[in-house]
């Protein structure tokens, strides 16, 4: 069996209300947010390939919350010892036009130099 990731739900980057609104429009009551938010740090969904655990983290930032991936099936020694990352929306990466390389919006290719406009 592959790897097993968990969504955790750490806080706010917007206010609570605007959270609330965008996490309505995807099916997730007011009250069901309000206790998420009051939780926080919570696990919000379990067992997921990492595709999904993507996906549900992108929808979280999008929404305006803080969303960590973390990896399941670690040894207990190991999830005590690991940090939490941050995940980093998917938009907030680029593609270089000339070689290719991915990397997060800047002005200049890291790998090749090319000078482009980063926000297109």
């Amino acid at each position: 069996m592959g790897k097993t990731y968990r969504i955790i739900f750490s806080g706010l980057v917007s206010d609570a209300e605007s959270f609330k609104r965008k996490m309505l429009r995807l099916g997730v009551t007011g009250d069901v947010s309000e206790g998420i938010i009051n939780k926080a740090p919570v696990i919000l969904k379990q067992g997921l390939s990492l595709k999904d655990a993507r996906a549900y983290a992108d929808a979280l930032i999008q929404a305006g919350g803080k969303a960590t991936i973390q990896a399941e099936n670690q040894p207990q020694e190991s999830q005590e010892k690991s940090t939490l990352s941050s995940v980093i929306s998917l938009k907030s990466f680029t593609m270089c036009p000339q070689c290719g390389y991915k990397q997060l919006k800047t002005e200049r290719c890291i790998r090749c130099g090319l000078e482009y406009d980063a926000k297109v």
